[in-house]
């Protein structure tokens, strides 16, 4: 006796619009292919494909933002100090972690705020 698959999909009843995309024929292809395979639509898989997407570009560009903030303020490692420390790893004279060029020991999460 075959086992019976279930699936269940939760999706939101949100409001949506048509965005028309050029794939290349071989990208269109794999695509249906993992459709078909993953029972799930095209469309589907490209909808989720651009929220992954967008949500990743967002929080690196507030990464961006947030480190150029630091360095503006003062709070950075300047380029061969961290060279240094890193090249000295699994040396005999390995590097203690270089310093913020302020001179002050800082906690990551106090630099995020």
């Amino acid at each position: 006796m075959a086992a019976e698959m279930c699936y269940y999909v939760f999706m939101a009843n949100t409001p949506s619009t048509t965005f028309s995309v050029r794939l290349k024929p071989g990208i269109k292809k794999r695509l249906a292919t993992l459709a078909n395979a993953s029972g799930r639509s095209s469309n589907f898989l490209i909808s989720d494909a651009v929220e992954s997407y967008v949500a990743d570009q967002e929080r690196m560009l507030a990464e961006v933002r947030q480190a150029d903030r630091q360095v503006k303020a003062g709070h950075y490692i300047r380029h061969q100090d961290m060279k240094a420390w890193l090249l000295s790893w699994g040396t005999k004279k390995e590097l203690p972690p270089p310093r913020c060029v302020c001179g002050k020991h800082h906690d990551d999460d106090a630099l995020s705020r």
